[in-house]
């Protein structure tokens, strides 16, 4: 079990909130009593256990990864570890989290999919990508991810752009094998197109028009990110922004021998 499963089960149950039989209701909106039980009985469909979550068998390692992401919405805001109220009463094992005020409203507004690419497990994907990208490739991404999870937008769209940018004169320098020479060429008046000239100039159609469009946009979103002006990028623009990374990397590195060759 991954911690972001873990922490799409929260998320459901704090929208959708539903007590085990046997548990009773204290001053938390969740407990780890409680979701472990509740992720035993819904997801495993475990048979009736021993009332205490420390005596199953799983007990013991699933409370560590619901811990885990329980505390991930900590660090974003949407849960605190502590009662509701200072009027309720709560328990002394520090395994209880209540809704923040932002929490309670992120929970009624946002759709089911706003923690579609949560960073720790899009940091992964980029890792491996980055054997062929680069470790310039991959700061650059994780920190898009990491600005995006935390409601950064305009800084994570910029951060795309700047990775799709370490895709590019990572090609071209596996292309050309002499990396002063591409990152001379860069630096020049309309580099960043003379420097995709020469990866895709006489490339295959399809390759060509895939690698220059992806380019293209994540190019725009970082320019328009990046100028003094306000921008006008969003969470659905830069949702998109991440989407688009993730296919060019995956696109390039499928096609890493057409594209360098």
């Amino acid at each position: 079990m991954h911690i972001d499963d873990a922490v799409e089960f929260l998320i459901n149950f704090l929208r959708f909130p539903r007590i085990p039989s046997g548990y009773a209701v204290i001053g938390y909106d969740i407990t780890m009593q409680i979701i472990v039980r509740a992720y035993l009985t819904e997801v495993e469909h475990a048979p009736d256990y021993p009332q205490y979550v420390s005596d199953q068998p799983r007990g013991p390692e699933l409370t560590t990864i619901f811990s885990d992401a329980a505390w991930e919405l900590c660090r974003r805001g949407i849960l605190r570890p502590s009662v509701r109220t200072a009027s309720v009463g709560g328990t002394a094992d520090g395994s209880g989290y209540s809704l923040t005020t932002f929490g309670r409203d992120w929970i009624t507004a946002r759709p089911p999919e706003a923690l579609l690419f949560n960073a720790d497990r899009l940091s992964q994907l980029f890792q491996k990508l980055s054997e062929k990208l680069g470790p310039a490739f991959l700061q650059r991404a994780s920190e898009a991810a990491r600005c995006y999870a935390f409601d950064v937008y305009v800084a994570s769209s910029a951060m795309c752009g700047a990775a799709a940018e370490s895709i590019l004169l990572a090609v071209a320098i596996a292309k050309s094998g002499n990396e002063a020479e591409i990152l001379s060429l860069y630096r020049t008046a309309n580099g960043r197109k003379k420097v995709i000239d020469s990866v895709v100039g006489q490339a295959r159609k399809p390759i060509e028009e895939q690698f220059r469009s992806a380019l293209g946009l994540l190019a725009y979103w970082r320019d328009d990110a990046a100028h003094g002006l306000a921008s006008t990028i969003s969470e659905i623009e830069s949702h998109d922004a991440l989407a688009r990374l993730l296919r060019l990397s995956q696109f390039t590195t499928d096609n890493w021998a057409e594209l360098t060759g």
